[in-house]
C-alpha cells in the first residue's frame, strides 16, 4: 500500500483502516490484511484525540482478530499467539481512552476482550469483562450471549458438581436472554440458541437454580462491610463468586485436589497452596482496610515527619495498600516455584520465576516449552497467558501497563516509592524516587489483586486436571485426604 496515511484527516485515517480490515475479512485476503496492519503501525497517533485513539485501537484489534481466520482452529490460542497478543494489547489500549467513547463502542471493546480471554482460557477475567460491558448496557446482546458461553466453558473445568450446576444454570439464563435481543446478528442468535438447547437437554438440573447455603453471618459491622465489598468485587477465592453474588460465594473455598503420594513424600503442594492462599487473603484485607479506612491509626500518633513540598501521604493505611501490592506480586513467583516442583521441570528453584518457567532452560529468550501444553491442560494455558501480563524487563505483549506495574514493584521493594496527593509540577521527574497519585496507585493495586485471584483459580484448575490424568503410582503409597485446619 503506497498511501501516506498521515496526510489524511483523523476521520479519514480511521475510515481507511476500517475499510481495509473489513473488506480483507470479507474477501479472506490475508495478505491485504497484513498490509493494512503494517499501514496502521505507521499512523502518527499524536494527531488523534482520545476518542479517535480509542477507535484506532479498536479497529486495529479487529484487524488482528480477522487474521486468526487463516487458522483452522482459532479457538486453540497456542497455535496463533501473535494474533491474540496483538488483539488483546490493542483492545486494552482502547480501554485507556473509553472516557470519550460512545457507550456502544465501550460495550464492543469490553465484549471483544471477554471473548478473547474466554478463548485463551482466562475465564474468570472473561466474565469480568462481560460484566463491565453489561454495567454500561444491561441489554447488550453480544455480551449476554458470550458471557453464557464463558460460563458454560467455566462449568466444564469445575471439580465441584454443585458449582457446575450453578454455572450451567446461569449460562442457560444468559444464552436465552441473548437469543431474544434484536442487536444480536442472526448467526450469533442461532449459536446462542443451539448451546442453550444443548445445556437444557444434556443437563436437566440446570433448568433450576440449585439451593445455595448462606455463609455464616458476619460477627461485626466491620466484617459485614469487608465481606460485602469482597463479594461485590469478586475477590473471594471461590469460583462461585464469578457466577453469583450470593452469600454462598462469600467464603474462600478454593483448594487443591486430593493427591496420592509416596509414603515417604511430604505433602508439599497443599502446604504451598495454603501459604499463597493465606497471603492473598491478607493482601485483600490489607487493601480494603487501607483504601477504605479514613480514620487515623493510633500507630501514626506522635510520628514526626517533615514536608518537603512533595505532597506525600504517610500513614499506616497507605502502608497497608503497599503491603497488599507487594504480597500479590510475590505470589506469582511462588506459583512458578510450585509448578517447577510439581511438574518436574528441572529448573533451578533459586532462579525460577512466573515469566521464565514457560521457556526452555528457564530463559525467556528461548522458545516456549511445547511439552507443557501437549496435554491440553487448560489451567496451565490460562496461567501461561496470564504470565504475559507481567514483564519486568521488556514491554508486555498484551498489557500496556505491565512495565509501570513492574517498575512500581521494583521501587517499593528496593528504592524510593511515594504515594502523593498530587504531583509538584515545579519539579522535574526524579529517577531516584517513584511518585504516584493515590487514586492511580490504589486502582493498580486492586487490579493486581484481581489478577492474583485469577492466577490462583487457574493454578487450582491446572492441578485438578493434571491429577485426573496421572497414572497410578507403584510401590508404597499414601492417599492424602485434605482436612480443614
Amino acid at each position: 500500500m503506497t498511501i501516506n496515511i498521515n496526510e489524511l484527516r483523523p476521520v479519514e485515517i480511521l475510515n481507511t483502516l476500517a475499510t481495509i480490515f473489513e473488506t480483507s475479512r470479507e474477501e479472506r485476503d490475508f495478505q491485504k490484511l497484513k498490509e493494512g496492519l503494517k499501514l496502521a503501525e505507521s499512523v502518527d497517533l499524536t494527531q488523534l484525540n482520545d476518542a479517535e485513539k480509542c477507535r484506532y485501537h479498536f479497529f486495529v484489534a479487529n484487524g488482528w482478530s480477522y487474521l486468526l481466520l487463516r487458522h483452522n482452529t482459532p479457538d486453540e490460542a497456542d497455535t496463533a499467539p501473535v494474533e491474540y497478543e496483538r488483539e488483546i494489547f490493542h483492545l486494552r489500549s482502547a480501554l485507556g481512552f473509553i472516557s470519550e467513547a460512545p457507550a456502544e463502542d465501550v460495550c464492543r471493546i469490553l465484549t471483544n476482550l471477554g471473548c478473547t480471554f474466554s478463548h485463551i482460557g482466562r475465564l474468570a477475567e472473561a466474565c469480568s469483562y462481560f460484566d463491565q460491558a453489561l454495567a454500561v448496557n444491561a441489554d447488550f446482546g453480544m455480551a449476554l450471549g458470550n458471557k453464557g458461553y464463558a460460563l458454560y466453558r467455566y462449568a466444564r473445568e469445575l471439580p465441584d458438581a454443585g458449582h457446575q450446576t450453578v454455572f450451567l444454570h446461569q449460562a442457560l439464563r444468559y444464552l436465552r436472554e441473548a437469543a431474544g435481543k434484536t442487536d444480536v446478528y442472526p448467526e450469533a442468535q442461532q449459536s446462542f440458541t443451539d448451546l442453550a438447547r444443548h445445556i437444557a437437554q444434556g443437563f436437566p438440573a440446570a433448568q433450576t437454580m440449585p439451593h445455595l447455603v448462606d455463609t455464616p453471618a458476619a460477627e461485626s459491622a466491620e466484617e459485614e462491610d469487608y465481606r460485602r465489598w469482597s463479594l461485590n468485587s469478586k475477590l473471594f477465592l471461590n469460583p462461585l463468586n464469578d457466577a453469583v453474588l450470593h452469600s454462598a460465594a462469600a467464603r474462600d473455598f478454593l483448594h487443591v485436589p486430593t493427591m496420592t503420594l509416596r509414603r515417604d513424600e511430604k505433602p508439599l503442594y497443599p502446604s504451598l497452596f495454603n501459604q499463597m492462599k493465606q497471603e492473598f487473603v491478607a493482601a485483600r484485607h490489607f487493601f480494603h482496610d487501607g483504601a477504605y479506612n479514613d480514620a487515623p491509626h493510633f500507630a501514626d500518633r506522635e510520628v514526626t515527619l517533615y514536608s518537603v513540598f512533595d505532597y506525600p501521604l504517610y500513614s499506616i493505611n497507605v502502608e497497608k495498600v503497599k503491603m497488599a501490592f507487594r504480597l500479590c506480586y510475590s505470589i506469582f513467583d511462588k506459583i512458578a516455584y510450585l509448578l517447577n516442583i510439581y511438574l518436574h521441570l528441572g529448573l533451578d528453584n533459586r532462579r525460577v520465576s512466573f515469566r521464565n518457567i514457560w521457556h526452555t532452560g528457564g530463559n525467556c529468550k528461548h522458545p516456549v516449552r511445547t511439552d507443557l501444553f501437549a496435554g491440553k491442560n487448560r489451567g496451565l494455558r490460562a496461567l501461561f497467558w496470564l504470565s504475559k501480563d507481567l514483564d519486568e524487563k521488556n514491554t508486555s505483549p498484551i498489557e500496556p501497563d505491565a512495565k509501570e506495574i513492574a517498575t512500581i514493584r521494583n521501587y517499593i521493594e528496593h528504592k524510593s516509592f511515594k504515594v502523593v496527593r498530587m504531583r509538584n509540577t515545579f519539579w522535574d521527574e526524579a529517577p531516584e524516587t517513584y511518585e504516584i497519585e493515590q487514586d492511580a496507585f490504589y486502582d493498580k493495586t486492586l487490579r493486581l489483586l484481581r489478577l492474583t485471584r485469577a492466577a490462583l483459580l487457574y493454578l487450582a484448575s491446572a492441578l485438578y486436571e493434571e491429577e485426573s490424568r496421572r497414572a497410578p503410582m507403584s510401590g508404597p503409597i499414601l492417599p492424602v485426604e485434605l482436612e480443614p485446619i
